[in-house]
């Protein structure tokens, strides 16, 4: 894929995200790895994400290391397979961060695709490498980060689709929460079930972003 179709991809994934309030602050970001380069190319910074356009993308080394570039460079080189990065602010992000900050396995589409239980991260000033490596080694594609949801995923489309039903989660988990009622938690056998398919997909994403490439497989939910 030339860098071109990524731009216009990542534009595209920008006013979707936008459209539904997720990007609505200077503070929120989006990325795309370029396969087979050790470069990103990253939107960040905009007062109305609505009206993002080319200007507003930048190019940038998967070897930074201060501040927001450095953060989505330090998931690229954590994670071999991720292939976006998401920083956006939904509202249901917001509330669950009041309640802990830790999203518990309530779906089975939650299990299937964003992955393990992530614990909570501070905000990106104070994030380092090793909180990066902790939180997302086991194959996690979420984490809250201050009050706003850091996604990441194999595709573009992925970060679309787990950044979307991260929310809904969440959502539905706070108000759940907040009713007193006891939640239901997905059983630990099809959690592993899950997990061990995710890390296979995971896998296969690492092996051609290493070729260059982007697997059309992994363009599906």
């Amino acid at each position: 894929m030339q860098q071109v179709q990524i731009e216009t991809r990542l534009l595209e994934a920008c006013r979707r995200l936008a459209g539904k309030g997720f990007l609505n602050s200077p503070a929120d970001s989006f990325s795309l790895r370029l396969p087979g380069k050790t470069e990103m190319i990253l939107a960040s910074g905009l007062d109305d994400w609505r009206q993002i356009g080319i200007a507003d993308l930048r190019t940038a080394s998967l070897f930074s290391k201060e501040g927001l570039c450095g953060l989505h460079a330090s998931i690229y080189r954590e994670r071999a397979d991720a292939g976006a990065v998401a920083i956006s602010s939904p509202k249901g992000a917001r509330l669950l961060a009041r309640f802990g900050g830790q999203l518990p396995p309530i779906f089975d589409e939650q299990v299937r695709h964003i992955g393990s239980n992530a614990s909570p991260l501070p905000n990106e000033e104070s994030v380092h490498g090793n909180m990066v490596r902790k939180t997302f080694k086991q194959g996690a594609n979420a984490a809250l980060l201050g009050e706003r949801l850091l996604c990441l995923g194999m595709t573009c489309d992925r970060v679309l689709f787990n950044t979307e039903l991260y929310e809904k989660c969440a959502q539905a988990y706070v108000i759940a929460k907040a009713s007193g009622n006891q939640i239901g938690l997905i059983p630990v056998w099809v959690r592993l079930i899950a997990n061990h398919r995710l890390l296979r997909d995971e896998r296969r994403a690492a092996d051609c972003y290493r070729s260059g490439c982007i697997s059309d497989s992994m363009n599906t939910y």
